[in-house]
């Protein structure tokens, strides 16, 4: 095999060479693409200090709704992974589920919440089976707009105690001492 001398091996089967010119030119377009690495290089840099920047080590424990403003205290801790009952927008929803409207609750004769209970129960025996060597800590999550009838909170607390959750914690914003704004929405603390 002969050697040969590298370079365009189009149309090499034309023997004419004006007409090889022609084809071999299809219109003077240029098929290498620059590709310009500046802004992307830009774009992952800032793409980069903004995860880290909005990257939490504890995880999201809370979620806050839309539709609730939370109280604020100047005395707060960091919350652990526990059941939460969500009281705003009109209606009490514990774990993603309906419990009920907060007008219908405040007007009922009963200091237990039936359904409250319910999931509760069902929550604590989820989590006996999940965790036979361990005790059951109580732990749950209130997390309520600060409008709340007190009435309604009182039931809620109440359906909580009777069913073995005693330790109630309040998702709140937390203030600083000098008056400072309240941290982000989704890193909500218990009041002490």
């Amino acid at each position: 095999m002969p050697i040969v001398i590298p370079g365009p091996h189009l149309f090499s089967s034309v023997k004419l060479r004006t007409a090889k010119k022609a084809v071999s030119r299809s219109g003077g377009r240029n098929v290498n693409a620059m590709l310009n690495l500046t802004p992307m290089i830009d774009m992952f840099v800032v793409l980069t200090i903004f995860l880290l920047m909005t990257f939490s080590t504890s995880g999201e424990i809370l979620f806050i709704q839309k539709d609730i403003e939370l109280p604020t205290a100047t005395h707060s801790e960091e919350l652990e992974q526990s059941p939460a009952i969500i009281i705003g927008g009109g209606q009490v929803v514990a774990e993603g589920k309906g419990v009920g409207r907060m007008d219908d609750i405040a007007e009922d004769e009963n200091f237990e919440i039936a359904e409250l209970s319910e999931i509760l129960n069902n929550l604590k025996k989820q989590f006996q089976q999940l965790h036979p060597n361990q005790t059951f800590s109580g732990k749950i999550i209130i997390q309520g707009d600060k409008s709340v009838e007190f009435r309604v909170l009182k039931k809620v607390m109440f359906t909580c105690t009777s069913v073995g959750y005693s330790n109630i914690n309040f998702a709140i914003l937390p203030v600083g001492g000098g008056g400072e704004a309240p941290k982000a929405e989704g890193e909500a603390s218990e009041s002490t």
